[in-house]
């Protein structure tokens, strides 16, 4: 293959992937070891040795062709000398190209001495060639340049001695094992290069393959990292629907929801009157059943208040029954508190109560913050204030909703007593109509373990099978809790 311009002496980076220069960068170093091996291996003994040729063949030149033979030790003591500082591909084929040259003319000298046209050193030059032409890697072009120089002086000096038929007969027998000699090392030198050249492309795209490998090894680490991160910070719906890429952290859309907001009973009070150690595991606990019972209904956790938790259904996971599965979370949360009673006594010093409040309507939900210190996922709309303003309004353990809530789900399902209207601090303008919710039938039982019985780290929550029946699934693993849901309601809903 051609190649005039001088290429870059070392390999680009690998992601530069340029096939050609990384070719040519290999060629510089190859060259440089055959030369290292023919000049001390195979030039300096060989015409050492042949000199018993000439004691056989032309004893009276025996002592002009040694020396002649001997000057090939300083040739190529110079040529190694130069292959070692050749910076270039072009480079190191002008320094094999003048180490063939130097080599040619001793014996085209001899054969000139000689002056037998049809002078069996010709073989000599053929040795040159099989040795260089076949294991170094020239362009088309210096190939030329090399059996030129090693061959265009025995065909001058031949054809300028050649007197008689039997000379230019000689000569032409002679000329059929060199031109022969050169296709085929030609052709050796091309399946050669064809090989190192597939040589090479599966080197890099083998290197393609573990860069691409490596780079998703990163990716999928920093986003693991990432991920890791965000779960500690946000809801699990939303650590979710980031890795699904259904939202993004630039992500805020206008959603209805709906949105309780839970709230202990004189709290404040106790807090500043109360043992700090005892008042911090009763809130602890109370966090710990409040935030499993929204996540067991896939209801998103927004923020802590104090001993205060607002959350809200329908986003980022969207269900038919948003309103429904928040009513369901807010009595099973007043009934996790009523089972472990006698607990919370113990820490709280006396009854754990709270209020509830559960509004609906549409809210900006998103990502808010600074992109560079810290986001939260959260919502703003007057749904959040009006679900507060319920939680304040509310009597201890008591569940207030307003109308919109009562009209999104079946009455049937629960008893929903009108309070009258009532004028909520932010409302002023409108009078409310609140409802206190209180289950149909007695369900003190549906209280269940939400952790998983199969992975360390995952949270059971209320789902729909392919049958749309509702099951408890790990959102970690996806294990599918067997049985009946203990959750009467659930059970009847499917």
């Amino acid at each position: 293959m051609s190649h005039d311009p001088e290429p870059p002496t070392a390999a680009p980076a690998p992601e530069d992937f340029d096939l050609q220069a990384l070719r040519d960068a290999d060629r510089v170093e190859e060259i440089k070891e055959v030369l290292k091996v023919i000049a001390n291996n195979m030039a300096m003994p060989l015409y050492l040795m042949f000199w018993i040729s000439d004691i056989l063949y032309v004893p009276q030149m025996k002592w002009e062709f040694l020396f002649v033979r001997m000057l090939i030790i300083p040739h190529c003591l110079t040529v190694q000398y130069l292959a070692k500082r050749v910076a270039t591909f072009r480079g190191a084929q002008l320094v094999a190209l003048y180490f063939n040259f130097g080599m040619a003319i001793a014996i085209n000298y001899m054969i000139f001495r000689i002056d037998e046209p049809a002078t069996p050193y010709y073989a000599g030059l053929n040795l040159i060639a099989l040795g260089n032409l076949a294991f170094i890697p020239w362009t088309r072009r210096f190939y030329i340049a090399v059996a030129l120089s090693i061959f265009a002086p025995y065909y001058i000096v031949g054809l300028l001695q050649s007197k008689t038929a039997e000379d230019f007969t000689g000569l032409f027998l002679n000329s059929f094992f060199v031109f022969s000699t050169i296709i085929m090392l030609f052709f050796i030198r091309f399946f050669n290069e064809r090989l190192r050249q597939r040589e090479l492309s599966s080197r890099i795209a083998l290197h393609n393959e573990v860069r691409n490998r490596d780079r998703i090894i990163i990716e999928k680490s920093e986003e693991a990292i990432r991920l890791s991160a965000l779960s500690r910070q946000f809801s699990p719906q939303v650590v979710s629907a980031i890795r699904n890429r259904k939202i993004d952290l630039s992500s805020v859309r206008r959603s209805k929801i709906c949105a309780i907001f839970i709230d202990i009973v004189n709290s404040t009070e106790r807090v500043a009157r109360g043992d700090k150690d005892k008042i911090h595991k009763a809130i602890a606990m109370f966090m710990d059943d409040t935030v499993r019972t929204l996540l067991k209904y896939d209801i998103t956790v927004d923020k802590f208040l104090g001993d205060g938790i607002l959350a809200f259904s329908n986003d980022p996971v969207a269900y038919p029954d948003y309103v429904d599965r928040v009513l369901r979370a807010a009595i099973e949360i007043r009934n996790r508190i009523k089972q472990n009673q006698d607990q919370y006594e113990l820490y709280w010093m006396n009854h754990l109560e709270v209020r509830i409040g559960v509004a609906v309507g549409y809210a900006n939900v998103g990502f808010y913050g600074n992109d560079r210190y810290y986001k939260s996922y959260t919502a703003i709309g007057a749904v959040i204030n009006l679900a507060s303003r319920l939680c304040s309004s509310a009597e201890p353990n008591q569940i207030l909703v307003t109308s919109d809530v009562v009209d999104a789900v079946k009455a049937s399902e629960y008893v929903l007593n009108s309070k009258g209207h009532r004028s909520l601090k932010g409302f002023e303008s409108d009078m409310i109509r609140v409802y206190s919710v209180d289950p149909a039938f007695d369900d003190s039982s549906a209280v269940e373990s939400t952790d998983c019985p199969v992975c360390s780290t995952g949270m059971l929550f209320l789902d729909t099978d392919e049958k749309g029946i509702f099951v408890l699934k790990c959102r970690e693993c996806g294990h599918i809790k067997q049985g009946t849901l203990q959750h009467p309601r659930a059970a009847g809903a499917a």
